[in-house]
């Protein structure tokens, strides 16, 4: 579906979010013939377009061409199910990218459990640098519908899509380049299942063309039981690993961010970059690139103390890969939040593993299941279990100042999402700074 298919038709907008409010201003440029916004707290009508209706009972919908829903509402969900019985749904994201690929608009779309943004970053860093400038947009910030809106694209630009599952499985026809960082499990409550939570997030992929999909072995390995092998090719194929050893990450830790490099490198040069030729410019975006925000950030020191924030860390093998981020330093693990029913055994395993160089303050309410999974791997090996539980950040802060050694790390990477405490991660991420700076911490 294209912009022009909301002309003259009642489009509905469901959640009035950052993507329902680029909805309505797409139904409002397409000359929609009228536009009901339903929302569990309704926008205001001076937030509205004038003639626009609002509302909170999704059943008012019913009575639209064209449903766009938001990403964060699930296709699952009962009510969901009986509106596209009724109606048809679409999605502000897979309408803008139908409109850049009948604009020719070279597109690259980055997903994965985890990495997603920062591969998607670095490859709109590298293409940049080699000439071809690039937007950068999608689940990172940016709705898609506003960039089209806003003729952000001009050209001879490309544009860079981080995408979510939840906005990858409502698009079809997608025929750009892609690229796949990692694959575990996650956001179980809106999927439902793991199978369905793979199915989606790759959905995206289905109609590019063979060797248009960078992705590793081990990602190849889950992604093949849901699309044709032959859409997918390895970064090291595309790449050779003696040509990208020389684009070094220097303010990126972790092994997991050179396979991010290499993965960005690989699927900029599937965009159209000449790497030898631009060698030297590319080296110099990659090695500058610094983390994304609420990435294995620093933000704050104290007695010889790092304090990282790592707070969009919500699966434990994201939190295995920052622990293997700082190998050679003691850590002090501030992990727990919204309980989805992840599996912590393996990361528990890997803490003990650590022979006390990682310790682990859990807080509510994913701590006391990480806990008792620590004590168990910890009673396995005979070990004194390197685990405390606490009642909520600011006890698990004041006990990381107080223990933490010098030199050591203070490591808050959840393995879960924040909802149960915080709106979001960012809250989250704010209440830890400050906590810090009451501590006496100074900022990075």
């Amino acid at each position: 579906m294209r912009l022009a298919d909301l002309a003259g038709r009642r489009v509905g907008v469901w959640g009035h979010g950052r993507e329902g409010r680029a909805a309505v201003r797409a139904a409002v440029a397409a000359g929609a013939a009228g536009i009901v916004v339903v929302d569990a707290v309704p926008p205001s009508p001076q937030d509205l377009p004038p003639g626009a209706e609002s509302g909170t009972d999704v059943a008012a919908l019913a009575r639209c061409d064209v449903v766009l829903r938001s990403p964060g509402i699930s296709p699952y969900r009962e009510d969901a199910q009986d509106l596209a019985a009724r109606t048809t749904l679409a999605s502000g994201t897979g309408i803008a990218l139908a409109e850049f690929g009948a604009r020719d608009v070279p597109t690259l779309c980055v997903t994965g459990t985890k990495g997603k943004s920062t591969t998607s970053a670095l490859a709109a860093a590298v293409l940049t640098a080699a000439g071809r400038p690039a937007v950068h947009a999608g689940n990172i910030g940016t709705p898609l519908l506003d960039v089209l809106l806003d003729a952000a694209v001009g050209e001879g630009t490309s544009l860079v899509v981080e995408i979510s599952s939840y906005q990858a499985a409502a698009v079809d026809d997608f025929a750009g380049c892609g690229a796949v960082t990692s694959l575990a499990p996650e956001h179980l409550d809106w999927h439902r299942t793991v199978e369905a939570y793979y199915r989606d997030k790759l959905h995206v992929f289905v109609g590019c063309a063979p060797g248009s999909v960078v992705a590793a072995a081990p990602v190849r390995e889950v992604a093949g039981r849901y699309l044709d092998p032959a859409l997918m090719v390895d970064p090291g194929d595309v790449v050779p690993a003696a040509q990208a050893a020389g684009f070094r990450p220097e303010h990126l830790p972790g092994l997991h961010n050179v396979a991010n490099v290499h993965v960005a490198l690989a699927a900029a040069v599937r965009m159209g970059v000449d790497l030898t030729a631009t060698a030297d410019a590319v080296r110099a975006a990659v090695a500058g690139f610094r983390a994304l925000p609420h990435r294995l950030a620093p933000v704050a020191t104290r007695n010889g103390v790092t304090f990282v924030d790592d707070t969009l860390s919500t699966t434990p093998v994201s939190v295995l890969a920052a622990l293997a981020a700082f190998a050679a330093r003691p850590v002090t693990l501030i992990a727990g939040g919204q309980d989805r029913g992840l599996d912590y055994t393996d990361l528990a395993r890997a803490v003990v593993a650590r022979d006390g160089a990682v310790r682990v303050l859990t807080v509510p309410d994913t701590g006391a299941r990480l806990a008792a999974d620590v004590r168990s791997a910890a009673a396995e090996r005979g070990a004194e279990p390197p685990v405390t539980e606490t009642a909520g950040l600011p006890e698990a802060v004041a006990e990381a100042v107080r223990t933490t050694p010098r030199g050591g790390v203070v490591l808050l990477s959840p393995g879960a999402p924040s909802y149960n405490r915080y709106r979001n991660y960012e809250e989250l991420a704010r209440t830890y700074e400050q906590i810090l700076l009451e501590a006496g911490a100074e900022r990075v």
